[in-house]
């Protein structure tokens, strides 16, 4: 059951019951109890109601609430008053206590000028059930009225708890961008602190003098500045381009509100649907573009093979082409050989012919011709020898008179000078 139900049937139920109807001397503890019950329950649904009016009052009418708390207040001090003047009654039954608990929790809040009423402990702490005047006179809230300012607190309670959702939206957002940024600098310090350690601390170090170089620790700064300088650039660009962004977005809406093109529930509907075509059509693009991905890597794998083998075979036939080259400089120097060849077959072949010639047309001498042939040629070969070495004798007289001739010459020559 909900709280609204809930609330009407203990309103119904506690309006319908009367008070002849209820007998307190022979009620049971069980009856008693779920009758507590039933009164706290009451004085829960009241105290939000006062709660809920107090709001709408403070919103819609706040000098009227100031009003009805200086009545209350006054209402208090006369009734403080009007007790210490009325005498009690020292035997009262217990009968005529919860009645007068019961009537006391009845009213409602008075809308005529001299009835002010208020059902239980409000918010400021005055009391349940204050009335100035006659009870005779007051008048209830209606239902309806009553809804329609429970509407309207609702309604401003979920703008103000909007508004806290988009602030602490805004701030959550905030807040994890400077967490992101304060990882992102923890982790460059430790890179930084690594690189450092290594570079400079224990690869810096000269074997000589045991101590880092300044020289090697300035270099590292001066790259660590460097490469911070380009990243501090990086970002300024994507800043810049991302405030462009943003400058017109804004423009963008400015002119959309010039124009009176607002944005309605429907448009975030087809936006809606349209997103989802897209994401959709993103996916199936995605797809696409990861099977053309298989096949170009397919196909660039067999391009590279085939790129491999093109290579062996451009290698196999450059080799060709020089094998062959050496193979006709072989067949030229073969044919030149070739062509010395039959020069010498030929004239072989006539040595051969002549001399086939010679032996067929040739007759033997006999020995004593030969014997004497061959002393005929020792001789002619003595007499050779000898003329032989007579000219040589003679060259070198030759040579010796002519120089002794020159030198005459010359010696003359000098005479005459």
């Amino acid at each position: 059951m909900s709280l609204r139900e809930s609330i009407f049937s203990i309103g119904s139920r506690m309006i319908h019951r009367s008070d002849d109807d209820i007998n307190f001397d022979v009620m049971t503890l069980d009856e008693l109890q779920e009758m507590q019950n039933d009164l706290l329950q009451k004085i829960w649904m009241l105290t939000l109601e006062n709660d809920v009016y107090e709001r709408y009052l403070t919103r819609q009418d706040p000098q009227g609430l100031k009003t009805i708390k200086n009545i209350l207040e006054r209402a208090k001090i006369t009734r403080r008053v009007t007790q210490h003047m009325i005498p009690r009654t020292s035997r009262i039954s217990f009968r005529e206590s919860i009645l007068s608990f019961h009537d006391f929790g009845k009213h409602s809040i008075a809308s005529s000028p001299s009835v002010v009423s208020m059902r239980t402990i409000s918010r400021f702490g005055t009391p349940s059930l204050m009335t100035v005047g006659t009870t005779s006179d007051t008048a209830k809230i209606t239902i309806a009225h009553r809804m329609v300012m429970a509407r309207k607190e609702v309604e401003e309670m979920k703008k103000k708890l909007q508004q806290f959702r988009i602030f602490a939206r805004k701030k959550k957002t905030i807040m994890r961008a400077d967490i992101e940024e304060i990882e992102i600098r923890i982790s460059e310090v430790h890179e930084s602190r690594e690189t450092f350690e290594s570079e400079v601390v224990t690869e810096g170090v000269d074997p000589i003098t045991g101590k880092i170089v300044a020289e090697r620790v300035m270099r590292f700064i001066e790259e660590w500045l460097r490469s911070a300088n380009t990243i501090l650039q990086r970002l300024r660009l994507k800043s810049a381009t991302t405030k462009m962004h943003i400058r017109k977005a804004r423009q963008q809406l400015a002119q959309r509100k010039e124009l009176g093109e607002l944005l309605h529930a429907v448009d975030f509907e087809k936006l809606n649907i349209e997103n989802q075509d897209y994401a959709k059509l993103l996916e199936e693009k995605n797809l696409y573009v990861i099977d053309m991905k298989r096949i170009a890597g397919y196909y660039h794998l067999k391009l590279t093979q085939h790129k491999q083998k093109l290579e062996d075979l451009l290698r196999k036939l450059n080799e060709a082409k020089k094998e062959i080259i050496s193979k006709q400089n072989q067949i030229e120097e073969l044919k030149v050989e070739h062509r010395t060849i039959e020069v010498k077959v030929k004239r072989l072949n006539s040595q051969l012919n002549d001399l086939l010639t010679f032996m067929e047309t040739h007759t033997a001498p006999d020995i004593l011709e030969f014997v004497a042939t061959q002393e005929e040629y020792a001789a002619l070969d003595r007499t050779y020898r000898l003329l032989q070495r007579r000219r040589n004798i003679q060259r070198t007289i030759y040579k010796e008179h002519k120089e002794q001739t020159q030198v005459k010459k010359k010696s003359r020559i000098n005479d005459e000078v």
